[in-house]
């Protein structure tokens, strides 16, 4: 029999159990969790943006066995429950998952969500894997595919320059004051125009407080947030890049949104930016190996100016849903 109790990320011996456990079941090459200060800075923050629960699972013997997470939206999908379940391999097969997926489901439905959302990977060669046969034999169905990409570093990266009329800008940490506003716009509007699945998600709530919540949220977990940003003839942004690194992980960076808004595509911003952030953050590049990307497999433009920066395909992660009975 397995139990599942919520995690209190404030006990350090319990989260200690609940991050070995998280840490263990990242067992893919490109599968990179979350530092041990990254998730608790996650599960500590007092946001009325979304809040996160983390819980633990033993076994009769009172051994962990697992751990899983369930964020919930507070100001835009309230009807989603985002979820991971982790489950080491040498306690795979047992019940565990399905136990904390029962948890996490629980409070989601305490909560009020109708629907469950989790990613789930499998391999650049394959169809599937165990992972997806876990989450496809409990009831969820794949929504959406994103290809997982990496560039190797150093890297030899094209020549981009703008072009067109716009000019580019760059920062890091937080956002100029004059521009944090029509920031939280482009942060607002990425699964609006970003390719997506048949479930209806709603574009995330920005504003200028949330940018500057996450901006401290960026800072407790320890990661550094390198920003490039298009702006327009008119001294509007058109566009903007995230580059993330975590003083935590010597190895790895992450490109997080990226996003060029519909009347400004064609004139090569993406690529721009993207080699911006690049060149802007070369002190933080120095001995890192590896930038990874995702984004949607249909999504041709984006994987035009990954291809063209050199990026290579490791991985699929499968957006999937799964409808709560009332």
């Amino acid at each position: 029999m397995t139990t599942v109790e919520r995690l209190d990320p404030r006990d350090g011996e319990q989260f200690a159990a609940f991050h070995g456990a998280y840490l263990a079941a990242h067992d893919d090459e490109w599968d990179r969790p979350y530092s041990a200060q990254e998730r608790r800075a996650e599960l500590l923050d007092d946001s009325s943006y979304t809040v996160t629960h983390g819980v633990l699972a033993r076994d009769v013997s009172g051994h962990v066995v697992g751990s899983g997470v369930v964020e919930l939206p507070l100001k835009d999908n309230l009807t989603l429950a985002y979820i991971e379940v982790a489950v080491p391999p040498e306690h795979r097969r047992r019940g565990h998952g399905t136990a904390i997926l029962r948890g996490l489901e629980e409070i989601a439905v305490d909560a009020g969500r109708t629907a469950l959302f989790a990613e789930v990977r499998w391999p650049a060669d394959a169809d599937a894997s165990a992972r997806t046969a876990f989450a496809e034999a409990r009831g969820f169905r794949r929504d959406l595919v994103d290809a997982h990409r990496v560039l190797d570093l150093p890297a030899s990266l094209p020549e981009a320059p703008v072009r067109d009329g716009y000019s580019l800008r760059a920062w890091r940490g937080p956002c100029p004051p004059e521009w944090v506003d029509q920031y939280a716009g482009l942060l607002s509007l990425l699964v609006q125009e970003a390719p997506s699945g048949d479930y209806p998600l709603e574009n995330e709530f920005f504003d200028a407080e949330r940018v500057r919540r996450d901006e401290q949220l960026l800072v407790a977990q320890g990661r550094v947030m390198q920003v490039a940003v298009a702006v327009a003839d008119d001294g509007r942004l058109a566009a903007h890049t995230q580059l993330v690194f975590s003083e935590s992980d010597p190895d790895n960076v992450y490109q997080w949104d990226t996003l060029v808004l519909p009347e400004h595509r064609g004139h090569g911003l993406g690529l721009s930016l993207k080699i911006l952030a690049m060149r802007e953050s070369a002190d933080l590049l120095e001995g890192r190996r590896y930038v990874h990307t995702f984004n949607a497999a249909t999504n041709g433009p984006m994987i035009a100016v990954n291809d063209a920066m050199g990026f290579r395909l490791v991985g699929w992660l499968g957006e999937y849903v799964r409808e709560l009975e009332a």
